[in-house]
């Protein structure tokens, strides 16, 4: 066989298990992902169209300027600064000042920021609440419009207020006050209004100890837990999940099998195991798909070059030479070769012939974690050796 015969079938073999990660993958997963808006990713819930994410979670993503928007309620729109899935947050950038004045520019267009109370947003309590160019009636609020509140560091000293607006902004006359979020009905909306206040800013996580100049200035907004995937097929959702409808009239989703549980930060459904720790069930289900994938591909070969291939199995290097260099080195590690050859000879395990020779799905992943445990000494003995060199 000529080295260019050879060089396309590899990329072939390459290109069919590519293909089959992709689809185990997806498979093992009913959500879809948004594609990233400019810099920032969109994690599972959010979506930017109806094609992915969940709709209830929906952001804008401007496709001029690659930018990702919240939209609130009447008609305000606020840039997104960034996302944490883990934490289930996001944080938005207030609106600029209005020219000459102490009044932001979400005042005249939807007088402050108001969520929909019917979706899976709310205004976090990490945020506290700067007020200003309030009416005078706020001094017998409940709120802390004196002469201490924090409100007054924020003008004097974040350096992110000039001047001029700033006595604008705080006076005998009209004061600013702090409060902190979260509470209802601060929960839903920070309200500006011609007989309250006229601009607001906010503080995630305020340390009294920092300067005003270092405070991280934005609104955190954090969202629900989301629910299983909307689908309408079953086709839409994976084989621990079945499409079914929902109390809500018209809307379906993707509903954990029995024994199964509904993951929301990984938007998956998972086995139910009493012991089994996160991180170890999803080094099986990588496992699992990677070794199916290697199985089909060396199905493949197998049909092409069977005989070879047998007669070559019964020596015990005879493995690494149908296995590309690329992935194991020049020069393997005892460990490596140990958990490549494992690999291997259980995958041919699964393509015997007769079906009561081959091993059951438990044995797989008893197999599976066995050859798990050497690639995780491999990474300690790795590891060590460069904290050794580093010392």
């Amino acid at each position: 066989m000529s080295r260019q015969n050879k060089k396309q079938i590899c990329l072939a073999d390459t290109l069919l298990l590519f293909l089959l990660l992709c689809f185990f993958c997806y498979s093992s997963s009913s959500q879809k992902i948004c594609p990233n808006c400019g810099l920032l990713k969109v994690p599972y819930p959010l979506s930017t169209n109806p094609n992915c994410g969940d709709t209830d979670y929906t952001l804008h993503c401007d496709t001029h300027s690659q930018k990702l928007y919240f939209d609130a309620l009447n008609g305000s729109s606020y840039p997104v600064l960034k996302i944490n899935s883990e934490t289930q947050k996001l944080v938005i950038q207030t609106q600029p000042w209005l020219p000459n004045s102490c009044t932001t520019q979400d005042f005249p267009v939807s007088e402050g920021l108001w969520l929909n109370q019917t979706l899976p947003f709310n205004i976090s309590s990490s945020n506290t609440i700067f007020i200003f160019n309030c009416s005078p009636r706020l001094f017998v609020s409940p709120l802390n419009c004196t002469t201490s509140s924090l409100c007054h560091l924020y003008l004097e000293n974040s350096s992110r207020v000039d001047p001029t607006r700033a006595l604008q902004c705080a006076s005998s006359i009209n004061p600013c006050c702090t409060f902190i979020a979260g509470g209802l009905p601060s929960a839903y909306k920070i309200r500006l209004h011609a007989s309250g206040c006229r601009a607001f800013r906010s503080i995630i996580h305020l340390d009294k100890e920092k300067p005003a100049s270092q405070w991280e200035e934005g609104v955190e907004i954090q969202w629900d837990p989301p629910p299983e995937p909307v689908c309408k097929t079953q086709l839409e959702c994976s084989f621990t999940s079945k499409c079914l409808p929902t109390s809500k009239k018209g809307i379906s989703r993707c509903l954990c099998k029995t024994h199964y549980y509904w993951d929301h930060v990984l938007g998956v459904c998972l086995q139910k195991r009493k012991n089994l720790k996160s991180g170890l069930t999803i080094k099986i289900t990588i496992g699992v798909a990677v070794f199916f994938a290697v199985a089909v591909v060396m199905t493949t070969v197998t049909v092409r070059k069977s005989r070879k291939i047998r007669q070559k199995a019964k020596r015990a290097d005879a493995v690494m030479e149908v296995v590309d260099r690329q992935l194991v080195g020049l020069e393997p590690s005892g460990q490596v070769m140990a958990s490549v050859k494992l690999f291997c000879k259980l995958a041919l395990a699964c393509l015997r012939e007769k079906r009561g020779e081959r091993p059951t799905m438990k044995d797989v992943v008893q197999e599976l974690l066995s050859i798990i445990e050497i690639m995780n000494q491999e990474e300690v003995s790795y590891e060590a050796s460069v904290e050794l060199e580093i010392i």
